[in-house]
C-alpha cells in the first residue's frame, strides 16, 4: 500500500529551550526597568525620590505576569513554574548585586520576597493564560500598572526601636564602667548572619565621659558607626547619637541607625538589669517584611554587646 501523497508531514516541535530563557530574561527586564527608573529618581530628587520606587512586593509579581504570558505556549505545570520563578529570581538578584552593588546578607533577605512575589504573578499568569491563551488582557494590566505607580503615595516614613534587656549578677557599680568603652569581645560571633560576613561589633572608644564626647563603635570589616554622648548621667543612663554610619552596602539606602542607649536598672537582689535600645529609620519597603529582619538582627548586636558587658561587669565582682 503506497502512503497518501496528501498527507503532510508533521512539523517537528519547537525548542522550549529558547522561549523559556525568554520569558525568565523579559520579565526580569520588565522588573530591572521599573527599578533603574525608580533609583534615578532618587539619586535626582533625594528622599523625594522614594516616591519613584516601586513595589518590591507588587513589582517582581508583574514580572512574574509577563513571563508566564510568554510561557503560555509551553503549557508549564505548576512544578515547572515554580522552577522558572526560582531562576527568574535568581538572575534578578545576581544583576541586581552588579548593578546596586548590593552584599551577600541583602540577597539572602531580599530573595525569599522577591520569588513569592515573582512566583504569586507567575502563577496567576498560568491561570489566566490557560483559560485565555491567545491574549493579555487588557482590563487587568492597567490595574497592576496603577497598583505599582499608586502604591509609594502610600507610603509613610518609618521610625522605629529595638529594646533588649539582661539580668547581670552585679551591682551596677560594677556595671556601669563597662558601659563607656570596652575593648576587644573576645567571644566570636555566633548569630549565623555574622558568621558569613554581616558586619559585627568588636569594640568601642570615647574621647571622655561627658555630654558631647565622641564615641567610635567598631564593627567587623573595619567598618565604624560615629557617635556622640548626648545624654550622661553615671550609673544609671548613657545616651547617644550615632552621627556617621560605615558606607556598607548591608546599610546604605535600606536603613539608618539613629540613636543607641544604655539603662541601668538597680534590683534589690543586688543584680543589676541592663536595657539597651536603639532608634532607626527604615527606608525599604515592604516594612512589615524589612523590619522584621532590621529587629532580627538589631536584638543579634544588642545581645553580642550586652552579653559581653554582663561577662566583664561580673568578672569584676
Amino acid at each position: 500500500m503506497q502512503p497518501d501523497s496528501t498527507t503532510q508531514p508533521d512539523h517537528p516541535p519547537r525548542p522550549r529551550g529558547p522561549k523559556w530563557l525568554a520569558g525568565i530574561i523579559i520579565g526580569d527586564a520588565v522588573v530591572a526597568v521599573f527599578f533603574g527608573i525608580g533609583a534615578l529618581l532618587l539619586k535626582k530628587y533625594g528622599s523625594l525620590g522614594m516616591l519613584g520606587l516601586p513595589s518590591f512586593l507588587l513589582l517582581p509579581a508583574f514580572g512574574g505576569l509577563i513571563a508566564s504570558y510568554i510561557w503560555k505556549s509551553l503549557n508549564p505545570t505548576i512544578g515547572a513554574t515554580c522552577l522558572n520563578s526560582l531562576w527568574m529570581s535568581l538572575l534578578a538578584l545576581a544583576i541586581g548585586t552588579l548593578a546596586f552593588r548590593e552584599g551577600l546578607i541583602c540577597l539572602l533577605i531580599l530573595f525569599p520576597l522577591f520569588y513569592v512575589s515573582v512566583l504569586a504573578g507567575a502563577l496567576a499568569g498560568r491561570l489566566f493564560f490557560k483559560t485565555y491563551p491567545t491574549r493579555f488582557n487588557l482590563s487587568v494590566l492597567p490595574l497592576l500598572i496603577l497598583a505599582i505607580l499608586g502604591e509609594p503615595l502610600t507610603r509613610a516614613r518609618h521610625e522605629g526601636v529595638v529594646t533588649e534587656q539582661l539580668l547581670i549578677r552585679a551591682p551596677a557599680d560594677k556595671v556601669w564602667p563597662q558601659l563607656t568603652s570596652f575593648p576587644d569581645i573576645a567571644n566570636p560571633p555566633r548569630f549565623w548572619l555574622f558568621k558569613i560576613g554581616l558586619p559585627f561589633p568588636v569594640s568601642t572608644t570615647a574621647n571622655g565621659d561627658f555630654v558631647n564626647a565622641e564615641r567610635r563603635c567598631i564593627f567587623s570589616h573595619n567598618a565604624i558607626f560615629k557617635e556622640r554622648v548626648a545624654e550622661f548621667i553615671p550609673g544609671n543612663r548613657l545616651t547617644f547619637d550615632i552621627v556617621e554610619s560605615p558606607p556598607d552596602p548591608e546599610l546604605v539606602g535600606h536603613i539608618t541607625p539613629r540613636r543607641g542607649q544604655f539603662l541601668l536598672s538597680a534590683n534589690s537582689d543586688g543584680t543589676t538589669t541592663l536595657i539597651g535600645s536603639t532608634w532607626y529609620t527604615l527606608h525599604v519597603r515592604p516594612v512589615w517584611y524589612f523590619d522584621l529582619w532590621t529587629r532580627y538582627i538589631f536584638r543579634s548586636v544588642h545581645l553580642r554587646v550586652m552579653d559581653d558587658i554582663r561577662r566583664r561587669a561580673e568578672a569584676a565582682t
